[in-house]
């Protein structure tokens, strides 16, 4: 899921409240918005990974004058979001914009690489390589599904009407979803995830009807591919490259997304 920390954004600026979020690009994002005022809790359910790596990352965050907590969480699990919501109550009173990002998605085998680098940034030789990808055995197992949308979907959504529920998001309240151009671009291989968001953007649509009367807001970003570490690790060796070649060719920026263009979407 990137990179080791996913945040919870605590504090907008100016300090006129508290935002929730687990963001893209975890720790640089936190970095980024930790710079404008934002106390930060930083969550993740890779405990190895984040028992080495919080004790650096929240003295960062405290070096830019703000408070910043580490607490291990699961972003699929309706039980460790309830209890980190508690937390979040019972030491910061509230909470003014949630932005939901962790994302889990599994990864296809591909038999071949195209030819030659020609066929890797043209767009109708890579989509009929992509066509050409064999499913790992855990894509179409239905724990992979379960697992995918528990983390995309069903965390979400129970952690925003817990938050509802608890008082903590209150009204000029803001959810932020992060969801994916994928949802609607027909992607070989990738219609579990892409279901996973699709459902996430058809969520926020009900909640922006539901909650405007309270001025609560719903909204999403839906980037296409961001440079993490949950990319780069799905996407390595020839195949790899010939995949984020195709992704840089039709993008109309000619690269990949970054942590903060995804930041700055949100800003404000």
């Amino acid at each position: 899921m990137g990179d080791p920390l996913s945040p919870v954004i605590l504090r907008t600026v100016p300090r006129r409240g508290a935002a929730a979020a687990p963001i893209t690009g975890p720790k640089a994002c936190a970095v980024e918005i930790a710079s404008r005022g934002a106390d930060v809790i930083t969550y993740s359910s890779e405990k190895s990974r984040v028992e080495a790596a919080a004790p650096a990352a929240v003295a960062e965050f405290q070096k830019l004058g703000v408070r910043a907590l580490h607490v291990q969480s699961d972003a699929g699990s309706v039980d460790t979001g309830n209890k980190l919501l508690e937390k979040i109550k019972r030491e910061f009173g509230k909470i003014d914009v949630i932005v939901n990002n962790a994302g889990g998605a599994s990864s296809p085998i591909f038999s071949a690489a195209p030819a030659s680098p020609l066929e890797r940034t043209n767009s109708s030789q890579t989509s009929s390589y992509l066509h050409h990808a064999v499913y790992s055995q855990s894509i179409h197992v239905e724990s992979e599904y379960d697992r995918i949308f528990a983390i995309n979907t069903k965390g979400v959504f129970f952690f925003v009407t817990s938050a509802l529920d608890l008082g903590l998001l209150q009204d000029h309240g803001r959810i932020i979803n992060i969801t994916s151009v994928e949802s609607r671009s027909g992607t070989p291989n990738g219609g579990v995830y892409a279901a996973s968001k699709a459902a996430l953007e058809a969520i926020s649509r009900s909640w922006a009807s539901e909650l405007g009367s309270r001025n609560i807001t719903a909204n999403c970003v839906a980037p296409g591919p961001v440079v993490t570490a949950m990319l780069e690790s799905g996407h390595s060796g020839e195949a790899g490259k010939a995949i984020k070649d195709w992704m840089v060719a039709t993008t109309p920026l000619g690269r990949l997304d970054q942590v903060a263009d995804i930041a700055n979407v949100g800003d404000g």
